[in-house]
């Protein structure tokens, strides 16, 4: 018996040792493998130029000396740089693709650092967004579509596929050249409440009534506010704008930007301009803000909710335009409480990555 037990505790431990030698096999086989995996992997061309951002990053952080400033805003890095200092792969064990070559471009924007990554290879180039709409988009003269006006192409009608999801809100475009992108919230049915656009002492009225200056309003304020919080970690995408917030009258029929782009104001987060709104409709009778014309066939009509314009009257200084939510514009004193549409401005060369710019498929972007 005791022979017996002595063989059996012999066997366990043999059994214990080869299956300790297997299982460790098996480890050592599986590491084989990802490690094989890792090195024979081939990534899609995003992916690549998402390496090519975060290795541009690791880079910069190593040779603080090139990163952008606000005297020099542009720093362009080779990923040839990036493959001889050995901070990524070459493109032939990253992609399947041949003949890739590629740069970042690292720009400073109000204390922030944007990247842009640019992927040439045999079967792909990356493409800003801009371009994209502009091979994709005929410009028209008339109907609803995209018109060139003052140096911007400009969607006009109230059919127009020009929806963008960005900073996790739904946008139209308004308007882009080579260098930005006007964007206005596509609704005004959000998480923001409504807000006077002034409700100051004003001496001319001896009431509360508020001013219809921009420049030193509440609205102003609350735009500051909502640039700090919802656009937080956005900061490095949104440009400074030259805000119109001039005057105008109800009878003027100038809407070249002329009377209000008069007087400017230096923000990266405004509203939308009476003339924008003027613009945005492809009914010939609509040619001054008082006009009722304005809500036909104009994308920026329907709404959920009253909300205010930029601009004042320049008949007295207490009053404001706003558009109602059957897209009627109005003057209204500035103490009362109407919503916002935002309006925003981004880089046209911002990557595209996907969607038609339709209300189901928007468009989508790349935020590196």
């Amino acid at each position: 018996m005791d022979k017996l037990l002595k063989t059996l505790k012999e066997n366990k431990k043999k059994v214990l040792i080869y299956g300790g030698i297997a299982l460790l096999t098996i480890i050592l086989l599986i590491i084989l493998i990802v490690i094989l995996i890792n090195i024979f992997k081939r990534y899609d061309y995003q992916e690549i130029e998402t390496i090519m951002v975060d290795e541009t990053k690791s880079y910069l952080n190593r040779n603080t000396s090139l990163l952008p400033t606000e005297e020099n805003p542009l720093t362009t890095i080779e990923a040839s740089t990036l493959i001889a200092e050995e901070y990524m792969k070459d493109f032939s064990k990253l992609s399947k693709d041949t003949n890739c070559t590629g740069s970042v471009d690292v720009i400073y924007n109000n204390g922030y650092l944007r990247y842009i990554p640019y992927l040439s290879c045999s079967n792909y180039e990356s493409t800003s967004l801009n371009d994209f709409i502009l091979q994709k988009e005929n410009i028209v003269t008339e109907s609803n579509g995209l018109y060139e006006i003052n140096e911007y192409y400009t969607y006009r009608g109230e059919y127009v596929n020009n929806y963008l999801n960005f900073a996790n809100e739904n946008w139209r475009i308004l308007k882009f050249n080579e260098n930005e992108m006007y964007l206005i919230l596509s609704d005004t049915a959000n998480n923001m409440d409504p807000v006077v656009f002034d409700d100051r002492y004003n001496e001319t009225l001896n009431s509360n009534r508020g001013y219809n200056s921009f420049e030193s309003s509440r609205i102003e304020e609350s735009l500051t506010q909502i640039y700090n919080s919802i656009f937080a970690n956005y900061k490095n995408y949104l440009l400074t704008m030259n805000a119109c917030v001039h005057t105008r009258s109800e009878s003027d029929y100038d809407n070249s930007g002329a009377i209000e782009c008069y007087t400017t104001y230096e923000t990266p987060i405004s509203l939308l301009p009476a003339y924008d709104y003027i613009n945005a409709s492809i009914d010939p009778l609509c040619k001054t803000v008082s006009s009722g014309n304005c809500t036909n066939y104009n994308y920026l009509a329907p709404a959920s909710n009253d909300w205010w314009l930029l601009n004042g009257t320049n008949e007295n200084t207490y009053d404001v335009y706003r558009v109602n939510t059957r897209g009627t514009i109005a003057l209204e004193r500035a103490s009362v409480k109407n919503h916002l549409r935002v309006v925003i401005a981004i880089p046209s060369n911002i990557l595209y990555k996907s969607g038609d710019g339709t209300q189901s498929n928007p468009y989508e972007i790349y935020p590196y």
